[in-house]
């Protein structure tokens, strides 16, 4: 529950063998104009120098959480409502371990909640980069209504997951995340609206979760 001591914004960010990129992504998170926030960072059993690159940062806004033994993509919704709930701030902003934030991302996003109280999660647009950080194109999300984002968004995924920043209310996230996520919130009533301006960097990573995951299933068949 939010009182006087707790932080405006809860970053959040799950991580499993990150150490290529996580430093980057922090040092984005810790950078931002808005100051006001804490940087919840959950490590699914990391077995890389993952822990060690998140403690070489002397900032009291981190907080470190062990989940223990990797759960695998499969299970990361587990993960992720591990560390929804250790968050304290009044919004929660999510931030996948590999992508980065714009300086101004959080400022741009709460000052929009604040100014939209029926609005209940916002994302954005991104660019999009490489392994070494290049921009190699743009992810464009249209500003639809909310109520255009409730009839398509059971077919179609609107939203970044790395872009949204969202009400710190009850909900938890289903299996397999994030499209889930968005569409339980719709189906409890909840509106939900993109801004068209990028205020993250989206990362091709092929090993990143999402991929290495692809990649298994492949395999298995």
């Amino acid at each position: 529950m939010k009182n006087e001591k707790n932080p405006i914004v809860s970053v959040l960010t799950t991580v499993y063998n990150g150490e290529e990129f996580l430093k980057e992504t922090i040092t984005s998170v810790l950078n931002q104009t808005f100051k006001d926030f804490e940087y919840i960072i959950v490590d699914d059993g990391s077995t890389d120098k993952t822990k060690k690159i998140i403690k070489s940062f002397n900032d009291p806004r981190i907080k470190y959480i062990y989940s223990g033994k990797n759960k695998g993509y499969e299970n990361l919704h587990n993960v992720i409502n591990l560390g929804l709930k250790i968050c304290a701030g009044k919004y929660i902003a999510r931030l996948d371990a590999d992508d980065l934030c714009s300086k101004k991302r959080l400022e741009v996003q709460v000052d929009y909640l604040e100014k939209h109280p029926k609005i209940f999660m916002v994302g954005s647009s991104a660019q999009i980069i490489n392994n070494k950080g290049l921009i190699i194109g743009q992810m464009k999300k249209k500003p639809w209504p909310p109520k255009v984002i409730k009839w398509t968004i059971g077919f179609n995924n609107p939203f970044i997951h790395s872009s949204v920043m969202f009400i710190n209310e009850y909900l938890k996230y289903p299996s397999y995340a994030e499209h889930f996520f968005f569409i339980q919130a719709v189906l409890c009533g909840k509106k939900l609206k993109n801004l068209r301006i990028p205020l993250v960097a989206y990362r091709i990573n092929p090993k990143g979760m999402m991929a290495t995951h692809t990649k298994r299933v492949k395999n298995k068949k």
